[in-house]
């Protein structure tokens, strides 16, 4: 087999072979026996799971969260607007498309925030160099050769990939390996498509043709067969870990739709079911697929057609998979988010599509997620220059929640990750946040919060340094900072004004120089 033959195979069997851990020239890689234990012990004491979900090619979000009360919706897509009386109620003001009822139904269960208005400056409106820009986490005028998820990874594993974890530390369903993964010492993960077909080709096997061994000696072509087989042999590390996992894991209560979106989500509860203790799993549609410039709607009814196609697959996916988890006793441990390059424009083109625009509402989902939407309407009167939605959020505030909260990143390895401090914006997404601090104000955190219902006021007693400056902010459920108030750092007491305030969750988050930590308190009058 040459090695077209055997790259060809590993493709077709969903296998990113370039991706594996692998022993190439002097560069050794080697697998801890047994796993790091440094590692071993982080991955236990911070079980929670992402599942990233793409929407490639730009998402059309007014036609998914659909402002069905502004007028100038319908005025602007006369052909393709979605009838207020078929979206499905979000809220007074926004409906969801009606192919979107498993979504709305987590919305409606507390499980589901839509986040409204997420791009960046200056946003860039080509599909290659837009995905590059959420992948890498930077500015559009910053040309990044690292993934965010790749650069959270190394802060797990400094030392990978010359020591590798007895798990995965992030897995992409698919057969190619994202830019976001990747780390300064390459990827950080590993990509397959089927778990039992990767076991196979690892150990030997393409399918239905085995891998040989070089026996043509040490010719050009044996030493590109060593080669090739040298890494897929690489691979055991993890091929034999997420074999078990998949095995192990029993089989699913739950039906999953008949879409590719569905069978690789499908494959993630396998895994998460089944042991494998990888933090991200990546998935994606295959191509450009949310890219709606023609036929994006039915002629005759704009609820129909490609994007209500795809609008139904994503909805469907995610509500079967979080069904599934929570079946399986993995609820509580799984949160997911939707991104896609950009959104469309406002106006209609006239091929029943919609072009490249720039802001778009995004979904972050689970049962740890404080549901809701965060963010105003789409302003659909004051646009860009060039007839676009402006930006209220930008997509590192969204990234700096999941690693703040979700994960329990400190504020000073988050800025790293994403190369400022984004933690002052952060969304408070998550219902049971890790508490956050910087290593070097570790005594920080809260100690007590009461009355807690509360009614006008609230004492909290926390604990800081002495020297510390500290301060407690309380934000509403969309991140707006409502008041401030001083805390004694001698004594690590302060009381915080709730007059004014209506009903409801809030946040508080006490900072102490550098550190910050959140929790909740409730007011009930």
């Amino acid at each position: 087999m040459n090695r077209r033959k055997f790259l060809s195979t590993a493709g077709l069997t969903g296998v990113a072979v370039t991706t594996l851990p692998t022993m190439i020239d002097s560069f050794a890689v080697r697998a801890l026996a047994g796993g790091d234990p440094r590692l071993e012990k982080l991955l236990e004491a911070q079980d929670r799971i992402l599942v990233l979900i793409q929407l490639p090619g730009g998402n059309d979000g007014l036609n998914t969260v659909i402002p069905y009360t502004n007028p100038l919706y319908y005025e602007n897509r006369p052909t393709i607007g979605i009838p207020k009386n078929k979206a499905l109620k979000l809220n007074d003001t926004l409906g969801w498309h009606p192919a979107m009822s498993g979504m709305r139904d987590l919305f409606e269960g507390g499980e589901l925030a839509v986040v409204q208005g997420v791009t960046y400056p200056n946003s860039d409106r080509s599909h290659f160099r837009g995905t590059d820009i959420w992948l890498t986490a930077t500015d559009a005028d910053v040309f990044g050769s690292t993934g965010w998820v790749g650069r959270y990874m190394q802060t797990l594993a400094p030392n990978y990939p010359t020591e590798l974890p007895e798990h995965p530390l992030a897995v992409q369903i698919g057969t190619s390996t994202s830019l976001g993964l990747l780390g300064t010492t390459g990827p950080m993960g590993i990509s397959f498509r089927d778990p039992d077909e990767f076991y196979r080709l690892v150990n030997g096997g393409g399918g239905n043709e085995e891998v040989p061994s070089s026996a043509q000696g040490d010719t050009p072509a044996g030493r590109e067969v060593a080669f090739m087989r040298n890494i897929a042999r690489s691979a055991d590390v993890y091929a034999s870990v997420v074999k078990k996992a998949n095995d192990d894991a029993g089989t699913s209560t739950v039906t999953y739709p008949t879409s590719d979106i569905g069978a690789k989500l499908r494959v993630v509860s396998q895994l998460v079911a089944g042991g494998l203790k990888s933090r991200i799993f990546l998935i994606s549609w295959a191509g450009n697929n949310f890219d709606t410039h023609a036929n994006q709607t039915s002629t005759t009814d704009p609820t129909l057609g490609a994007h209500a196609g795809l609008l139904g697959e994503l909805s469907g996916a995610v509500s079967a998979f979080m069904q599934d988890m929570k079946n399986r006793g993995f609820g509580d441990k799984i949160s997911g988010m939707t991104f896609s390059e950009f959104g469309r424009r406002v106006a209609e083109n006239g091929s029943v599509g919609t072009d490249h625009g720039t802001a778009a509402p995004l979904f972050v989902f689970g049962a740890q997620v404080n549901g809701g939407v965060y963010g105003k309407d789409p302003n659909l009167m004051e646009l860009d220059d060039r007839g676009d939605l402006l930006m209220e959020n930008d997509y590192r505030d969204v990234y700096a929640s999941v690693l703040l909260q979700w994960f329990g990143v400190s504020t000073t390895k988050a800025q790293d990750v994403l190369f400022r401090d984004f933690s002052s914006k952060a969304l408070p997404l998550f219902k049971s946040p890790v508490s956050v601090q910087d290593e070097s104000s570790s005594r920080v955190g809260f100690i007590s919060v009461g009355p807690n219902p509360a009614v006008d006021h609230v004492v909290v007693r926390v604990r800081v340094d002495s020297t510390a400056s500290a301060t407690i902010t309380v934000s509403d459920m969309r991140g707006k900072e409502l008041r401030t108030s001083s805390i004694d750092s001698w004594t690590g007491v302060g009381t915080i004004d709730l007059s004014g305030l209506t009903s409801g969750t809030y946040v508080l988050s006490l900072k102490a120089d550098r550190a910050v930590t959140h929790t909740f308190v409730n007011i009930t009058r």
